[in-house]
This record gives structure tokens, C-alpha cells and sequence, in this order.
């Protein structure tokens, strides 16, 4: 069993969860900021995505949008309202004793500030992770590439990739930390486009929220850790035939 040391969690809809709200919200001001800023149309947009994994790569890659635009265009995507994520003490709490603090990271594929203004919310203290690994520190290298994965590795400043766990509801980023020798725990039940039951064979764990950590993974917590009561709410998932 190798030694699980750096945590990487995901922000988006893996340290909260609210049916993907927040992601739409950004994924509705990256359509208009092309639309309105550069003339390229929705379905351009989403072709860019899915071409380089990212919309701003893709601009960037193909000479639509120049680099001195780079810091408006992610001021802009990611100027939202949060009032979908809520806060959550529980999570907190399982946070806050997961690991040690020096070796604990969120990696995002949007901004730090986006990632701090998530955490405010969910009433998670910004000091609960060492640093915050963002687009800016991956080169705006897609999440999914082994290239944000080994930004990742130096900003926490290790080599050893069997020390790593990433948390994450993408199974794209999930696959690309398994084949680099990661620990890997996929976070959620249903897919974001379809609402179908998602699996995941490169997934060292599958789990519905990281509520459930502390129960697959009780080595990454002090010995007889018991985490608080999670909130009893309605799910904020389709609901699963069967």
C-alpha cells in the first residue's frame, strides 16, 4: 500500500455539491464572453472545449483571442454569484483532519479566486490547505493533462507520484492520475451531461461525496476519528433508476 501524503482535492462539485449550478453559471459566462468579446458563437466554443480541453486553450491555441486577454477573459467567466454552494461544517471538519495541512491542496481547473470565494462559502478557512493549485499554476494546461498533474506535483514539491491522491468528480482527470501512478478517489454518483450512474475503472474509490472518506480511507485520519452528523438534505442529483 503506498504512502498517501499530498491531497489534491477538486473544487467544483467535489468540496461542494449542488448539480453542477455553479459550473453552469461559469460555462454560461465563458459562452458570452466569446459571443459578446470575440465574436465566436456557443457551438465554437464547445467545439474548442472539446477539441483542448479547455475553451481559454483552444482560443489561445487557434489565434482567436490574444494573450494579453488571458486575465480578463478569467476575471470575467468567473465574476458569479455563489448562492448555490452552502455551507457545510461537516465537511469542514473531515477537511480539517484529513492528512496535515502542509500536504493538503485544492487543484482546480478555474481560478484561485474562484476557489477561495467556493471555500468562504462552504465555510471552509482558506488556511485548511496549504495552497490552492489553479489554472495559472498548471500553464492553463486542461486539468486532464499530465501536464497539470506534474505542475501539481511541483508546487507541492514532491516527485513521487505513489505519494499523491487526487479527489475529483471527472473521470478524465481520475483516468490521467491513475495512469501517472496517482491514488485516485472519484467524488459523485451521476454524470453531468446525462445523469447516468458514472463508473470509473481507473477509480481506486468511488465514493458519493467526501463525507465518505473517512470510512473507505480511515488511514488518512487521526486513529478513532468520528466525523460529525452530514446534514440530512435532498440530493441535488437526478434520481437513479433501480
Amino acid at each position: 500500500m503506498p504512502t498517501m501524503k499530498y491531497l489534491f482535492f477538486d473544487c467544483d462539485d467535489c468540496l461542494y455539491q449542488n448539480g453542477w449550478k455553479t459550473a453552469d453559471k461559469i460555462t454560461a459566462k465563458i459562452a458570452a464572453y466569446c459571443s459578446d468579446e470575440l465574436g465566436v458563437d456557443k457551438r465554437r466554443a464547445y467545439e474548442l472545449y472539446k477539441a483542448h480541453g479547455t475553451c481559454l486553450k483552444g482560443l489561445l491555441v487557434e489565434c482567436l483571442m490574444p494573450r494579453d486577454m488571458i486575465d480578463e477573459f478569467l476575471e470575467t467567466v468567473h465574476d458569479i454569484d455563489y448562492d448555490d454552494v452552502e455551507r457545510d461544517d461537516a465537511l469542514r471538519d473531515i477537511v480539517e483532519h484529513c492528512g496535515e495541512q502542509r500536504h493538503r491542496y485544492v487543484f482546480t481547473a478555474s481560478v484561485a479566486e474562484h476557489a477561495e470565494r467556493c471555500l468562504k462559502k462552504i465555510g471552509i478557512p482558506l488556511d485548511a490547505f496549504y495552497n490552492v493549485v489553479d489554472t495559472r499554476t498548471c500553464r492553463l494546461e486542461t486539468k486532464h493533462s499530465w501536464q497539470a498533474f506534474d505542475c501539481a506535483m511541483v508546487a507541492a514539491g514532491t516527485a513521487d507520484h505513489a505519494e499523491c491522491v487526487l479527489f475529483d468528480d471527472s473521470v478524465k482527470n481520475i483516468r490521467m492520475a491513475k495512469e501517472l501512478g496517482w491514488t485516485t478517489v472519484l467524488v459523485g454518483l451521476t454524470a453531468r451531461d446525462t445523469g447516468d450512474r458514472i463508473a470509473c475503472a481507473e477509480a481506486d474509490y468511488h465514493v458519493a461525496s467526501l463525507h465518505d472518506i473517512p470510512a473507505v480511507l480511515p488511514g488518512l485520519f487521526p486513529p478513532g476519528y468520528k466525523p460529525p452528523p452530514r446534514p440530512v438534505k435532498p440530493t441535488p442529483y437526478p434520481r437513479l433508476a433501480g
